[in-house]
């Protein structure tokens, strides 16, 4: 009767450490999506949205309950996984917009690219936790390798905008693991150099990739394309808005369907016309309220394992949060990479969820870090 209870009180306990206002902030997102895919796309989308959002609620309370540091020992088991999903594609994926990224399992489709940004985050924290120094330059030859295999698997789907997050989460961790900002101006040039060269190498980027890249670059000289249209469009949307939008369900652009991919590539445009600056701006804001949130944990957490944890969720919701806003504004050239929380697709969602879970976890757990001696015996 006493261990009951004395689990009980564990229990309670974690519960009470559980970061609800990060999940509630996420879940804001999360209905903000459901209501923006129903104004850009139909009920049943919007609805399946939802579905997944419960999931993903269950995902991040499981997550959240679990003891994050057992990650430690199945990491290589979760990065062999994941890259077998990914290679597997070649052979079982589903051709969808001439990408082959998911898996039809019947009620929905699985993207595997979206599982391995999480899944990388517990395999560079688990790498560079456990390394004395960072300071030399072949140091960073370990986590190269483990980020370089599923980028190119990742690129020739092709996705070059889950690549490229991919190869930036790398940077964000391998910093965030102590490596000196002079190793990384290096291998950033090397990787700039790499992107030069795969400009003139052929195959490794596909027609449209080029082409979106080009219009970046030089809009004028490529006006006539589709991503130029898809870009023009994002930001003429966005002006449209104004200060106050056209209203929830009356963007003009978004209702004659002037806006590719509004569900999910392009959100942010059809909630800037629909909603104007002065409710798009607060609902930028919580992205920058979540991130705060990450980045407050973060500096808490005294387990160096848990700090990267945190360190690289924030990045990815980070990264791929202002890229999609900064695409919508031509501030970057389309990649294709859906609002976290808001876009639709599931396997996005329920990834993000099971990621700010990994969090939770580290949150249930504070109590163990923050006694003398724990990160020995951890």
């Amino acid at each position: 009767m006493r261990a009951g209870i004395i689990r009980t009180a564990v229990g309670r306990a974690a519960i009470s450490r559980m970061p609800w206002h990060l999940l509630l902030a996420a879940v804001a997102l999360t209905f903000v999506g459901v209501a923006f895919i129903y104004s850009a796309a139909s009920l049943g989308m919007a609805l399946r949205h939802m579905v997944f959002a419960g999931l993903g609620l269950v995902a991040f309370v499981v997550f959240s309950l679990l003891d994050y540091r057992h990650l430690r020992g199945l990491a290589p088991v979760l990065y062999a996984a994941g890259v077998l999903s990914l290679a597997g594609l070649f052979a079982l994926g589903t051709t969808i917009n001439y990408a082959q990224r998911w898996y039809n399992v019947g009620f929905f489709h699985v993207q595997p690219s979206e599982l391995m940004k999480y899944v990388l985050v517990i395999v560079l924290a688990d790498y560079l936790r456990s390394r004395k120094r960072m300071d030399r330059l072949r140091d960073l030859a370990m986590p190269a390798a483990l980020t370089g295999l599923p980028v190119l698997l990742i690129m020739g789907q092709p996705d070059l905008g889950s690549a490229l997050i991919l190869g930036a989460l790398f940077f964000a961790m391998t910093f965030l693991g102590g490596v000196p900002v002079r190793n990384l101006a290096l291998v950033v040039g090397l990787g700039v150099a790499l992107l030069a060269a795969a400009w003139f190498i052929p195959g490794v980027l596909k027609d449209y990739q080029r082409m979106r890249l080009e219009t970046f670059l030089n809009p004028a000289a490529t006006r006539d394309s589709s991503a130029a249209y898809n870009a023009e469009q994002a930001i003429t949307a966005v002006a449209a808005g104004g200060m106050h939008g056209q209203g929830y369900g009356r963007g003009v652009l978004n209702r004659l369907g002037r806006i590719p991919e509004s569900y999910a590539d392009f959100m942010f445009p059809v909630i800037a016309e629909e909603w104007g600056f002065v409710r798009t701006a607060p609902f930028a804001c919580v992205y920058l309220f979540l991130a705060f949130l990450l980045a407050r944990i973060a500096c808490k957490t005294r387990d160096p394992f848990g700090r990267l944890l945190v360190g690289g969720v924030l990045s990815l919701l980070a990264l791929q949060s202002f890229l999609h806003m900064a695409i919508a504004l031509r501030l970057a050239p389309i990649t294709g990479l859906p609002l976290p929380l808001v876009g639709y697709g599931g396997s996005s969602l329920l990834s993000t969820f099971a990621g700010l879970g990994l969090v939770g976890s580290v949150c249930t757990h504070t109590h163990v870090l923050f006694e003398p001696g724990a990160e020995e015996e951890a």
